[in-house]
C-alpha cells in the first residue's frame, strides 16, 4: 500500500489537536471546578434500576404554593 506524504498542513493540523485535547485534559485535572455537572439539580432524585436508564422524579416543594 501506497501511504501519500504528509505535508506542512497535515502536521499543523495534528499539532494542533494534539495541542488542543492536552490543554482541555489539564484544564479538567488542575481546575475541577470548571468541569460541568451533567446531572439534575438537587431538586430531583433519581433511582438506579437494574435493567436499564435510572428513573428520576422531580421533588415538589411544599412551600410552593401551588
Amino acid at each position: 500500500m501506497n501511504w501519500p506524504y504528509l505535508r506542512r498542513g497535515d502536521f499543523t493540523g495534528i499539532l494542533f489537536v494534539a495541542v488542543l485535547f492536552t490543554v482541555m485534559a489539564l484544564v479538567m485535572l488542575f481546575l475541577p471546578q470548571l468541569k460541568q455537572d451533567l446531572s439534575f439539580g438537587p431538586e430531583w432524585q433519581c433511582a438506579r434500576m437494574e435493567q436499564g436508564d435510572p428513573i428520576c422524579v422531580r421533588l415538589v416543594d411544599e412551600d410552593d404554593g401551588k
